[in-house]
């Protein structure tokens, strides 16, 4: 009998702990230490830098025994297949979801089109079994490499961040969808799509929290990549995923990964033709690593919630934010230079463009990709604002607010919110911190609504300045100014307490 079946058969001889309300004990205590809570901490107050830091390394240490006590296979194409199924008639005035499943999309020889049961799509599951990797291999293939090279020989982090996307919504669907008996068709991408269309739902990117780049990918430093997720937290129609991206050197012994980056993503899971709520199964909370990542997982949809409150179009800036802006605007008042580096006006940073958005960039239920939205435009304009390659840093926290049918267009504008100058110790380059707005408009109506508002954290790749700084000109574009300075500093700590292995 396998190592899986004898868990299996213990664990149903157990009380299952089902989507628990508080987290247990050990860990409730354990997430409470990690925040330093007491009388006297802000029950809204954002967490800082050393406890996110070390949310994610407990975070990172706990994915291995959850990978480790995966019932299936651990590796699964289905982050690279997650496409919609053929239906390259779907425009912005008629994306019709029920289309998704009808019967050219699934081949009667090889498949039971009868929609799942309720108890097969809401049986209770363990995080181990949403555990979704794949590889990129692209150290050791040229040709892949080739496909990930940007025009400074860098990587084009835009598309590995559209494969977190799109690995969050695999092991999402992972999570949903009942687990197949056998593999009647021997195409993964058609067996995913034809479970999908099945069980008559489809999950929708929320959400994603900061994405931190924890180490290098450049010319110098190509590196096997290997990318991860598992469902760590379930509401009764949403759940947290956790990713993680991993490099590996052909040089180093086997199986000796470092953590690259690692996020979480907010889910929810809707019914394909009415597009309300529908439930998710529940997850089933037993070992101990089950415990604590589920109450980090509680913790974290806490304040992620409490945490806009403190965001400047919630509440004034701090007195010390308000004093440093004033010296800053007096300061540049009478002057085109600051510090031996040109003023730029923040407006005159903006560039915009407008794309049709194609049947090709779809995902699953007929919509566009939210990681393709991620990667668009900002890269652009850090390098025409510094007039030199950039590397990406972080994706601050993003909430997505509307779809974006495709056949729409999407208006995207990006500016320069803030700058800074190189400083010493690690990651000390000079920095470019952008805000990207996305638009929607449907062709046919004219009606115009925004979707998504980024923000990323560019890097100079030396050590010299970048020249230019940025100032606001409009009360606006000075709140723009602080949050930006808000994230850089939050970043700058991460990634500082990252190298040196040290919390606060």
């Amino acid at each position: 009998m396998s190592t899986s079946i004898i868990r299996t058969s213990l664990r149903a001889g157990q009380a299952s702990i089902l989507r628990p309300r508080r987290p247990h004990v050990a860990a409730q205590s354990l997430i409470g230490i990690r925040y330093n809570s007491s009388a006297s901490s802000s029950k809204t107050s954002s967490p800082t830098p050393s406890q996110q830091l070390y949310t994610l390394n407990e975070i990172d240490k706990l994915t291995t025994p959850i990978a480790q006590s995966s019932p299936g296979p651990v590796h699964h194409p289905s982050p690279l297949v997650m496409r919609a199924l053929p239906a390259p008639w779907l425009s912005s005035h008629s994306p019709d979801l029920a289309s998704q499943g009808d019967a050219c999309s699934v081949d009667p020889h090889t498949s039971s089109t009868e929609p799942f049961t309720e108890e097969e799509l809401l049986r209770p599951r363990h995080m181990s079994e949403s555990f979704t990797s794949f590889d990129l291999p692209l150290a050791s293939d040229a040709k892949l490499y080739e496909r990930y090279v940007n025009t400074s020989g860098g990587f084009r982090m835009g598309k590995l961040l559209e494969h977190l996307d799109s690995l969050a919504g695999a092991v999402a669907y992972r999570h949903c969808l009942p687990t197949p008996k056998s593999a009647a068709s021997t195409d993964e991408s058609q067996a995913f799509h034809e479970a999908s269309s099945r069980a008559g739902l489809y999950l929708a990117t929320a959400s994603a929290d900061r994405l931190d780049m924890f180490g290098r990918l450049n010319r110098e430093n190509v590196r096997d990549l290997k990318f991860s997720g598992f469902v760590t937290w379930t509401g009764r129609s949403s759940l947290e995923v956790v990713v993680k991206m991993e490099g590996h050197r052909p040089s180093e012994p086997s199986g000796q990964f470092k953590t690259l980056m690692l996020g979480r993503f907010a889910m929810v899971c809707r019914d394909s033709k009415t597009n309300k709520a529908r439930p998710v199964p529940r997850l089933l909370v037993e070992s101990e690593e089950e415990k604590v990542l589920w109450a980090i997982g509680e913790e974290h949809q806490k304040r992620r919630k409490t945490s806009a409150m403190n965001a400047l179009d919630k509440v004034p800036p701090s007195s010390e934010e308000a004093e440093e802006l004033h010296k800053l605007m007096l300061q540049v008042s009478t002057k085109e230079e600051v510090d031996g580096e040109q003023v730029v006006p923040m407006h005159d940073t903006e560039i915009q463009t407008v794309q049709l958005m194609f049947p090709q960039d779809r995902n699953l239920h007929g919509k566009v990709f939210g990681g393709i939205l991620m990667r668009l435009l900002c890269f652009t304009n850090a390098a025409l604002f510094s007039q030199a390659p950039m590397r990406f840093l972080a994706l601050d926290q993003i909430t997505f607010r509307l779809p974006v049918p495709i056949g729409a267009v999407l208006r995207l504008s990006s500016k320069v919110v803030k700058t800074t100058k190189p400083h010493d110790g690690p990651d000390g380059e000079a920095k470019v911190h952008l805000m990207v707005r996305a638009e929607v408009e449907e062709v046919d109506t004219g009606v115009r609504r925004e979707t998504n508002t980024f923000f990323f954290t560019m890097a100079k790749e030396d050590d010299k300045p970048i020249g230019r700084t940025v100032i606001p000109s409009t009360y606006a574009e000075a709140m723009h100014y602080l949050e930006g300075k808000r994230r850089l500093e939050v970043g700058d700590e991460m990634r500082r307490l990252y190298q040196v292995g040290k919390l606060q």
